[in-house]
């Protein structure tokens, strides 16, 4: 099996890794003839722009890479009679599609581990690059609500990790209670540092006579905890997530009562996206013919390539109606790709020999 196993790989990887970087040009290329004019004046940045704008198109190119893969792979087996072959020396017809299913989940799966680092961010470091020829840029004038507490923040530097001019309203059964504020503040250790604060607590009772305002200065005063930077600056300026900052801000913002089905659409898309391309690969094995007598491969290649690209094109059109609230994200996003699980295992159980 070791012989098969790394015959079909080679053939299948060569195939992927040549459509991979073939698309990755085109999608860069163009790219570049439709903005060149805006790029900065920076070589350094130029570089930036484009290895951003590479690992930005691997979000839709790498899925379809491995389908388009499995096509021609297939074809050229098909061609040169090694397909009917392999079926001739006993291996089954599940068997021959077991090796490029499982490359595909592992690449899959390795862009879905991509989505847990600053990868995800590709696309906002492209922008701020093109728009304001910076790699990061800063968020002003943000007004945003945690737990029982309003927060303002004149700016936000998300790459420091700072933000400057804060204030922390603080809101007791609809009253103000507290305010905090600082010139300059540091996220630190899940949670944020105010340096050179002062904290100013109202009464509950306002009375003549009564108990007054009470203020204090503080060299660093803690307090937002779990409050990360990422997540105030997706509130900002709706920027990209990692998997990881988009779990955190579902939870933060659910116990906030807001709507999380934008963030939501973000975490479904990095984990359940790319997984359409493995298991559309096994509904399409299921219907490729075992030798190339008696059919028109150009024409059999020309209709998976129009199933592949119609596929992926309705499943990129639920994810922007997803992405714009008209459904949600459960069903443009990962009601899909299971059903596409269930309709591979189901025609692979009934199509076995």
């Amino acid at each position: 099996m070791s012989i098969f196993f790394r015959f079909i790989s080679a053939i299948y990887l060569k195939s992927f890794f040549i459509i991979l970087i073939a698309l990755t040009f085109f999608f860069v290329g163009i790219d570049l003839l439709l903005n060149f004019k805006d790029l900065p004046n920076s070589a350094n940045l130029v570089f930036l722009y484009v290895l951003f704008l590479a690992c930005t198109a691997l979000s839709y190119i790498m899925p379809i890479s491995l389908v388009f893969a499995l096509i021609i792979c297939l074809i050229n087996m098909i061609r040169s009679n090694e397909l009917v072959s392999f079926y001739a020396l006993s291996l089954s017809r599940n068997l021959v599609i077991l090796y490029p299913f499982l490359w595909a989940v592992f690449f899959c799966c390795v862009f879905i581990g991509l989505n847990f680092t600053p990868f995800a961010y590709a696309n906002d470091y492209k922008s701020n690059i093109l728009n304001n020829a910076v790699l990061s840029t800063q968020s002003s004038s943000i007004f945003v609500k945690y737990d029982d507490k309003f927060i303002y923040i004149e700016s936000l530097e998300p790459l420091q990790n700072e933000v400057k001019n804060i204030k922390i309203f603080s809101i007791d059964k609809f009253n103000l209670s507290q305010i905090q504020q600082a010139l300059k503040a540091r996220f630190k250790d899940n949670i944020w540092l105010l340096e050179n604060a002062n904290e100013i607590t109202i009464p509950s009772e306002l009375k003549l006579y009564g108990e007054g305002l009470k203020i204090e200065n503080f060299n660093e005063l803690e307090t937002l905890e779990g409050f990360k930077p990422k997540i105030i600056e997706s509130v900002a300026s709706k920027s990209n997530y990692t998997i990881i900052d988009a779990w955190q801000s579902v939870k933060a913002f659910q116990t906030q009562g807001v709507n999380t089905s934008r963030v939501k659409t973000e975490l479904y898309k990095l984990i359940f996206a790319p997984l359409f391309a493995p298991f559309l690969m096994l509904i399409l094995y299921q219907f490729f013919p075992i030798i190339g007598r008696f059919f028109n491969l150009a024409f059999i290649s020309f209709i998976f390539f129009v199933v592949t690209l119609g596929t992926w094109g309705f499943l990129f059109l639920l994810t922007r109606l997803s992405e714009g609230g008209v459904i949600s994200a459960e069903i443009g996003i990962i009601t899909p790709v299971l059903s596409l699980a269930f309709i591979s295992f189901f025609i692979l159980y009934k199509k076995k020999f």
